[in-house]
């Protein structure tokens, strides 16, 4: 059987690319070596947010007694909650695997060996004909010298989310989401947590507001984590039952496990792709045109893979263009998704939501821009909820009044920021969303009342 697509990872960009094919009637072959669901699914996001989320209950059970409810024996049992997790991650794999049947999607557990003109030919070595390829292999963990993740005491990301042990004391290198998430897990189930960073501030790769950061840095330290911000890991040695690391600086920091987590890098240089002669950038990234198509014709590449951030829902907004654009078969299609209004969330205690461009990025962008913020604090929901830390801030443009980015710290910002997107997303200006009306009392208030007092029309902060 020829195939009009074979797409490679079924990760959240292949498989939501095959879905869509399929959906739009093409026979496409869905080919994963591993699991389905990719990284995200079974190594990264999903096992974080489900941890995230556990471990949060033990902080709102210990900060019960505020509101007159005392719990008393307090345990965590390792076992259960690394088996509830898994369970989390083997439901929503068992309904993709639905999915893709339901939808008709051909689904091969092998590996792709070599791709060429017209069929790609597995490990097995077993030849697909197929019409067009899409690769969606994803990114791994990088590695740095001298810290292999060969190592039993040095943890990359999916080691850490095995949760096969809660080390007395954690050394997590790499202030990035993935870093601070990890950290903020370990710090909730008891683990003594310091975190390294070589720039001077946490999340350096994300736009955000001075404040909006400074917050979260101080909240991050209120909750016993330890930054070492303006320093990197240099070297490792061994010491009983944990590491000695010496950073850059001359300081040592011992620990009985290190967390490297210094961002990941695409699967770009595996010999499947090498072997194609797909070009490269300078920093590993597949080169796609605007349509994603590699420098190969009738292959594309999407997600981890390709330039822009890596996030599993870009990965699924490039796989359904991708699917649409085969299916269509439009000669001059280009892929009109906005990177830069690609919505974030950041699962540290609170939350960070954000969307668009800061305050000051929108002024190095020569816009004359206005700010509104509005804190959790004088929201009553949020003093209900004993979760008063955080703001949101809203940036728009004077001159046109459009709204360029909001940023949220706080409980339940993840969810949040998805309004923020919208606006930002559709153009809509600063004054609409401040004429928005809003259920009372809900944390979305935060949101209108910010856009209010970026006009100086606040009711509920004092207008400066």
């Amino acid at each position: 059987m020829e195939y009009d697509a074979v797409i490679i990872g079924a990760g959240p960009g292949g498989y939501v690319a095959a879905i869509r094919m399929a959906q739009l009637g093409k026979a496409v072959a869905l080919i994963e070596r591993d699991r389905i669901g990719g990284v995200c699914l079974n190594w990264g996001c999903i096992p974080t947010k489900a941890l995230c989320q556990a471990t949060k209950q033990l902080e709102r059970i210990r900060s019960a007694d505020v509101m007159g409810i005392h719990v008393s024996e307090l345990r965590v049992d390792r076992d259960e909650l690394a088996a509830w997790k898994t369970r989390v991650v083997d439901t929503l794999v068992a309904g993709i695997d639905q999915l893709l049947k339901a939808n008709g999607v051909e689904t091969i557990r092998d590996e792709v060996a070599s791709i060429a003109p017209g069929y790609v030919t597995l490990v097995s070595e077993k030849r697909i004909p197929c019409s067009r390829v899409v690769v969606a292999t994803g990114s791994s963990p990088v590695e740095i010298p001298g810290f292999p993740f060969a190592s039993p005491r040095i943890w990359s990301s999916t080691d850490a989310l095995s949760l096969d042990e809660i080390p007395a004391r954690l050394l997590v290198v790499g202030a990035g989401v993935v870093g601070l998430e990890l950290a903020t897990i370990y710090r909730r189930l008891g683990s003594e947590v310091t975190v390294l960073e070589m720039a001077k501030e946490i999340l350096p790769t994300m736009d955000l507001g001075r404040r909006v950061r400074m917050q979260l840095q101080r909240a991050i330290q209120s909750e016993g984590i330890a930054l070492r911000l303006g320093d990197a890991a240099a070297d490792v040695d061994d010491i009983p039952d944990g590491s000695r690391v010496t950073t850059q600086a001359g300081e040592a920091i011992e620990a009985d496990r290190v967390l490297v987590a210094v961002g990941r890098r695409p699967n770009s240089r595996e010999p499947l792709l090498e072997n194609a002669a797909i070009d490269l950038d300078e920093r590993g990234f597949v080169k796609v045109d605007d349509a994603l198509q590699t420098s190969v014709d009738g292959v594309y590449a999407i997600g981890d893979l390709v330039p822009g951030p890596q996030l599993a829902h870009k990965a699924s907004a490039e796989g359904i263009f991708v699917a649409e654009h085969l299916s269509r078969e439009e000669e001059a299609t280009t892929c009109g998704i906005d990177y830069a209004t690609i919505p974030q969330a950041v699962f540290t205690d609170p939350e960070l939501g954000a969307v668009g461009i800061s305050e000051q990025t929108g002024r190095s962008r020569g816009f004359d821009v206005r700010v509104g913020r509005f804190p959790y604090a004088a929201l009553g929901k949020a003093i209900a909820m004993e979760e008063t830390t955080g703001l949101f801030e809203v940036v728009a443009d004077t001159s046109s009044g459009r709204l360029l980015g909001c940023q949220i710290l706080g409980t339940e910002a993840s969810t949040l920021i998805a309004t923020a997107a919208i606006a930002v997303q559709h153009g809509m200006t600063v004054e609409k969303l401040a004429e928005s009306i809003q259920a009372h009392p809900t944390l979305p208030e935060g949101i209108k009342e910010a856009a209010e007092a970026a006009l100086g029309r606040a009711i509920h902060a004092i207008n400066r």
